[in-house]
């Protein structure tokens, strides 16, 4: 008889201690729970190319061609349009 009451007992007590930590678990309802934060992805996208030509004209500047004509050299030079003396800067200098 001893036993079934220690065995009923440590039973009871066992939910108690149960119900006591998931109670203890439920006190944060409402709060914000951070989220890990994922590392963002730099090209997961493919460039549009209205984007790589704003991209090649920002690098086109930076190493001094800044002018109209300039820029339209290298874009026909890079699309096979012009050849020769004029497309030798953009050869030894490619942006890609």
């Amino acid at each position: 008889m001893v036993t079934r009451s220690a065995t009923r007992f440590a039973a009871l007590v066992g939910l108690c201690t149960g119900t006591l930590l998931l109670g203890a678990c439920s006190d944060n309802e409402g709060t914000a729970v951070p989220a890990p934060v994922a590392p963002v992805a730099v090209s997961s996208q493919p460039e549009s190319p209205q984007q790589r030509n704003l991209r090649i004209r920002d690098q086109l500047d930076e190493l001094g061609c800044d002018t109209n004509s300039c820029i339209q050299t290298y874009f026909a030079c890079e699309d096979g349009l012009l050849s020769g003396e004029a497309c030798d800067y953009y050869r030894a200098h490619p942006l890609k």
